[in-house]
């Protein structure tokens, strides 16, 4: 079969195939920054065309996660300190937010879903599972802006939840100090009391704590890093 064929028959599925199999590797740091992603290597371990794997690798440099030069090829990218601040503080304007309204609204079932969500992180972070923690991590705080059934703040949201579960999965070590804290916890206290002073304060120190996690693990990455050091090691 072409090329050509191969693409014509599922487009969207081998494209999609592709892009989860490379963010999956990312999350569970089977792939780290600087290691190349070659599209043959690619085209024949997911069995897709080369155009599929191209494709893919657009998606995903178009989220950040991946970085190509002419003629040099694609590696997994190493994100910038200014990146991981601006995410940050992007998602501390929102979640500041979104705490002050659950607050305000006191909603008995949006609690008793947190409280369950809290328990299946306690298990995960027990059973050793790290992207499935880590995922989990990420899920809490998509729970409180869901809670909101704003679907436009959850879009935009989601987005940048999901890049920084990303970045502390692929850069962060197996400690998780802020999430291993409790703070997810005393936080659902704390909105559950309509305290939003200390919401607010728990939500800006965890959030801190857990930027200040990846750009420590980036800057050891860097000691090492060059974005086409591939080119040597292939």
């Amino acid at each position: 079969m072409t090329e050509s064929a191969m693409t014509e028959k599922h487009p969207e599925s081998t494209v999609e195939r592709v892009y989860q199999g490379v963010y999956e590797a990312i999350i569970k740091r089977s792939l780290r920054p600087g290691m190349k992603l070659g599209e043959a290597s690619l085209a024949e371990l997911f069995k897709v065309s080369r155009t599929s794997v191209r494709a893919a690798l657009k998606q995903l440099e178009a989220d950040g996660l991946v970085s190509s030069a002419l003629n040099k090829g694609a590696w997994v990218s190493l994100p910038s300190d200014e990146e991981i601040r601006s995410l940050f503080e992007t998602r501390r304007l929102l979640e500041i937010g979104i705490v002050s309204e659950l607050c305000r609204r006191a909603d008995s079932a949006v609690f008793r879903d947190l409280r369950d969500h809290l328990a299946l992180e306690e298990e995960a972070a027990h059973g050793g599972d790290h992207a499935h923690f880590v995922h989990l991590l990420g899920e809490f705080h998509l729970k409180l802006a869901q809670a909101l059934n704003n679907p436009v703040l959850f879009g935009w949201f989601r987005k940048l939840v999901e890049r920084a579960s990303l970045f502390a999965a692929a850069l962060d070590d197996d400690s998780h100090g802020p999430c291993r804290e409790n703070e997810h916890l005393r936080l659902v206290e704390y909105i559950e009391a309509g305290n939003q002073a200390a919401a607010i304060e728990m939500t800006c120190q965890h959030l801190n704590g857990i930027e200040q996690a990846i750009l420590k693990a980036a800057e050891g990455f860097k000691a090492d890093y060059h974005p086409l050091k591939h080119l040597i090691s292939s």
